[in-house]
């Protein structure tokens, strides 16, 4: 590990906090958005929703673009995506305008998450690969505290309804800055060696793994076999000629997943990935408002800076055991903490049974949070191993396309529970996560 490869992981934890960001701040702000825009419940619901239309696009398509344009590349135009398109969305005039901002920023979103985590896994020691891809990995928790710190802090100041800049706006637009610093900072970063050798850019590989990595003794082995690699290929950089080219290599990558050599390891990500996440957005979505349904009826009143109050600490409470990843997932291994973590998270859902009091809305929330964390650092370690470089950022995003499906069905589906009997949600959850 070299001060350079430092760089590599801080400016990639820093466009995944920018990510985390972007999704946030929209939960946060959707209220005030649609009292300027005079929005009815139905169009509120559209605020996030086609966030999450442009990410499950993004993910297909820049996923694809990474394998065949380089990971470096595609990143900076996704974060330059994401970023610009936040900021402008800041400055709408009205409704439309907005959603089709939003459009593009989640499509900038669905591209820069998958790819992110390939790029940084490319240039790991496997000694070290479970640490360095869990430190990116927490830099989630990191936007999401960033995202309810500053809308604790800007949003509920004062409005003045003649005119045009709201304090919305205003978090809106500082929301977009990470994105575009990112940016910035991969400008300044190489490309990924191992994509390099792949498309048969022989010399430029030796070049950044000569200046990032040698000397190091825990990477020297690794090294060995990249330089073998790099000799021994017989593969040539591919000249694509035409635009039809390109769409046939396009489609023919995604198709690639589901061919024999793919097939099972495909199958298996997603007989894992979609019911852990089906399972954990569905009950995030309903638990918190399924306590302040019964905090409603109760007759309790709680302040409106609650929920960035709620938010913070649900966020933080991922710290320690976040910790606790990066430090020893390498020695646990990684595969025993994933099942670890997911046999906890789904007995931690069994405590919230018989409490439906809503002042333990974030005791209960932190605690699911705090174990879960692993679960998702250890999916953003093992799925970027299990595929070939030529199509390791294609897999992480289809694999992430689908799972904006399933959490868009997750939320739909436990939202219909918010006022019966929290058994159905409980056990579902429990269920998927097992």
């Amino acid at each position: 590990f070299t001060f350079r490869l430092a760089g590599i992981v801080i400016t990639s934890g820093l466009g995944l906090l920018s990510d985390a960001l972007e999704i946030m701040s929209i939960g946060f702000a959707k209220a005030y958005i649609a009292k300027e825009f005079k929005l009815t419940r139905q169009e509120e619901s559209t605020l996030s929703g086609v966030l999450f239309a442009g990410m499950l696009i993004g993910g297909l398509v820049w996923g694809r673009c990474a394998d065949m344009f380089g990971r470096r590349t595609v990143l900076i135009i996704s974060l330059s995506m994401n970023g610009l398109s936040a900021a402008i969305s800041s400055l709408s005039p009205n409704f439309w305008f907005f959603l089709v901002a939003r459009f593009f920023s989640g499509i900038g979103v669905g591209g820069s998450l998958p790819i992110i985590f390939s790029y940084v896994s490319e240039w790991c020691s496997r000694k070290v690969k479970g640490g360095l891809i869990s430190t990116v990995a927490t830099c989630w928790m990191a936007g999401t505290i960033v995202a309810a710190g500053l809308a604790w802090a800007i949003l509920p100041l004062p409005e003045t309804p003649e005119q045009f800049w709201q304090p919305w706006r205003t978090y809106l637009l500082v929301a977009s800055f990470p994105s575009l610093i990112a940016v910035f900072l991969y400008f300044l970063l190489p490309e990924s060696p191992v994509f390099l050798i792949d498309v048969g850019r022989k010399d430029e590989a030796i070049t950044v793994i000569r200046r990032y990595v040698e000397g190091v003794p825990d990477t020297q082995d690794e090294l060995c076999v990249l330089k073998r690699l790099i000799e021994d290929t017989s593969k040539v950089a591919q000249h694509r000629q035409n635009i039809g080219d390109m769409i046939c290599e396009f489609l023919a990558g995604n198709v690639k997943l589901f061919r024999r050599r793919l097939l099972k390891t495909t199958l298996i990500l997603i007989a894992v990935i979609l019911p852990v996440h089906f399972g954990y957005y569905g009950f995030m979505l309903w638990f918190p408002e399924y306590l302040a349904n019964q905090s409603s009826k109760e007759g309790t009143i709680r302040p409106p800076e609650w929920i960035y109050i709620e938010s913070f600490y649900v966020s933080l409470a991922s710290l320690p055991t976040n910790i606790f990843t990066i430090l020893l997932s390498d020695k646990i291994g990684h595969s025993r903490l994933l099942s670890a973590s997911l046999v906890l998270s789904a007995g931690s859902v069994f405590l919230l049974w018989k409490l439906d009091n809503p002042d333990w809305t974030v005791v209960l929330s932190c605690l699911f949070n705090a174990v879960t964390a692993p679960v998702f650092c250890m999916l953003d370690t093992i799925i970027p191993a299990l595929y070939p470089a030529d199509s390791r950022g294609t897999a992480f995003g289809f694999h992430t396309a689908l799972i904006r499906i399933v959490s868009m069905i997750s939320t739909w589906v436990f939202s219909l529970f918010i006022d019966s009997s929290p058994t159905i949600p409980i056990l579902t959850t429990a269920i998927m996560l097992l």
